[in-house]
């Protein structure tokens, strides 16, 4: 049985059976790619690689979920800002036959949009970021949970989109499986499973997303594995 995903336009329909992939380097320690394939959904975020890491990662995709930096082709530059970057566009325009969520706190021009879409793809955009306070609506049963996500927004900090994306499957009642999430990890040495992780910024609150996707976890919302 399939379920719609909340606050996305067209409609998408997901799984229950569906693997959310996490870049966390944690992800090598295990060959769960067999596992990983298996799943009628396999959700990966921006850039992350498959080829040469198949026993571990696996090689299907059904969903890209990116960011408007992704998308835009952009790349942050510690201490200078955004800059293009010719290794996004080449990625994003390498995309084929998939389902590309694009997550951007802000609306994202018509223009770049038309630029950077493809005919045989399918695109879904979520766009303003008053969406986010939307889906914290959706854990008002659990009030501790409720009141650390708006806290996170109200310190400015925007979701980031792997926590992003299993807001949005646990808000429209799906389980899903999780890979490649090291909720112990040190995030001033992070890493990602195919490269060195670049700054993590000050865009996102990752120490306190990990606390909240523990909550989900003693709570049976998600199975990591």
């Amino acid at each position: 049985m399939k379920k719609k995903i909340k606050f996305l336009i067209p409609d998408i329909l997901v799984s229950q059976n569906t693997a959310i992939i996490g870049n966390s380097s944690s992800i090598l320690k295990k060959k769960n790619g067999l596992k990983i394939d298996i799943c009628d959904d396999v959700i990966r975020f921006n850039n992350a690689k498959t080829k040469g890491f198949e026993e571990y990662v696996g090689k299907k995709t059904t969903i890209r979920v990116i960011n408007n930096g992704t998308f835009e082709c952009n790349k942050i530059k510690p201490g200078l800002g955004w800059e293009k970057s010719d290794n996004d566009y080449n990625f994003v325009l390498s995309l084929n036959n998939i389902k590309i969520i694009t997550i951007s706190p802000n609306k994202i021009k018509n223009e770049i949009k038309n630029k950077n879409m493809k005919n045989n793809n399918y695109y879904y955009f979520l766009e303003k970021r008053y969406i986010q306070f939307l889906i914290c609506f959706s854990f008002i049963k659990n009030l501790d949970i409720f009141f650390e996500l708006i806290n996170i927004l109200l310190k400015r900090k925007n979701f980031s989109i792997g926590f992003y994306t299993i807001l949005l499957c646990i808000a429209s009642g799906i389980k899903p499986h999780l890979y490649g999430f090291d909720l112990s990890e040190d995030m001033t040495k992070r890493s990602h499973y195919w490269e060195k992780a670049g700054n993590v910024g000050n865009f996102h609150n990752l120490s306190l997303e990990h606390q909240i996707i523990n909550k989900f976890l003693r709570l049976n919302y998600i199975e990591l594995h």
